[in-house]
């Protein structure tokens, strides 16, 4: 492959999306390493991949609120005056496509499942199978004149907080003592995919009577559930950041806990960056869909039992039978012991 390539890749979905795009970050840079790799966002998910020193640039892309037509002419103006060589794009939407297309990049690469993947020079089969981060790196394969070589796969995503943030996580745990520190994360952009409050506070009240703390893990969007959490329960020994940590310093003080107790959500795939054991919590969702932590220590807890499950592959803002057992049926003490066990391991 030659040298000074320019290379975009696009992922304007959540959180969790970003990260497991990061490997391609990586990987190319591993296989390029004098390319320029930039990479197209949402700004509420561009916090991730600060100071990741193999990103060229992060260019953020606002598609809420109004003017959604401006601001696509906007981003589309934007991208084809870069003049990028080579364009991924994990993304299927309808916009990330026309984006692609209309970048006039002569290399654009895609899934066969993007929602125009006609406008792609390459397409790549979607392998539902897959563990997302291998589907995204399948991506890779399709670039003209790169040469596979597996010792250059770099399969976990790289972050790097700066010092302000591991200051600022240091400071708002030095409370906690670390060797009995739990971190949850009960929720979920999702209905489907998040405990309900009963269940959390179960779960926090077993860790409590074990001696543990807990530090609660959340975006802003997350911070009326765990604060009502935080009201019920009372106790020094729970510590809630819902809502007061970026992306970075929330990857942080689940690195800095023992364990994490997580939903199907961005927070599994920033315990997956880590080396922490992570009890992986199912809903309306499994594992089939390609997202759990690539991490030989981790296990998944979810209700085998209905015939509904899974009832999406993405999540729900209610559950279809109106009864919610994927989550209300699951017994808090599995979860904690399975939380010890991978603990002591």
């Amino acid at each position: 492959m030659e040298t000074k390539k320019k290379i975009l890749i696009i992922q304007t979905s959540f959180l969790g999306d970003v990260i497991l795009a990061l490997p391609m970050v990586q990987t190319l840079n591993n296989l390029a390493p004098d390319s320029l790799i930039d990479f197209l966002c949402i700004p509420l998910t561009a916090n991730v991949l600060e100071n990741h020193h193999m990103i060229n640039d992060v260019i953020r892309y606002d598609k809420k609120g109004k003017n959604k037509l401006g601001k696509l002419f906007e981003i589309i103006s934007e991208i084809k005056k870069r003049e990028y060589d080579i364009i991924i794009c994990p993304h299927r939407s309808f916009r990330s496509a026309l984006i692609t297309y209309f970048s006039k990049a002569p290399v654009r690469i895609g899934f066969d499942s993007n929602s125009m993947s006609f406008l792609l020079t390459a397409k790549v089969p979607y392998a539902k199978e897959s563990h997302e981060i291998q589907r995204n790196l399948d991506l890779i394969g399709a670039i003209p004149g790169i040469e596979a070589d597996d010792s250059k796969i770099s399969a976990k995503a790289e972050f790097f907080p700066s010092p302000k943030d591991v200051k600022l996580v240091d400071t708002l745990l030095a409370r906690a003592a670390n060797e009995k520190l739990v971190a949850l994360a009960p929720c979920s952009k999702w209905f489907t995919k998040q405990l309900t409050k009963e269940k959390t506070v179960e779960i926090v009240k077993a860790f409590f009577e074990k001696g543990f703390w807990v530090v609660l893990i959340g975006g802003a969007e997350d911070f009326n559930y765990c604060r009502e959490v935080e009201r019920e329960l009372e106790s020094d020994k729970l510590i809630n950041l819902c809502g007061r940590l970026s992306p970075l310093q929330s990857y942080l003080a689940i690195s800095k806990s023992k364990v994490l107790i997580t939903v199907d959500s961005a927070a599994q795939h920033l315990g997956g960056a880590s080396d922490v054991p992570i009890v992986l919590i199912y809903g309306s969702t499994n594992k089939s869909f390609g997202f759990y932590p690539l991490t030989s220590r981790y296990e998944i807890i979810e209700n085998t039992e209905l015939t509904c499950r899974p009832c999406t592959d993405h999540g729900r803002a209610k559950c279809p039978l109106g009864h919610f057992k994927c989550m209300v049926d699951l017994n808090a003490g599995k979860i904690v012991e399975a939380a010890e066990d991978l603990r002591k391991q």
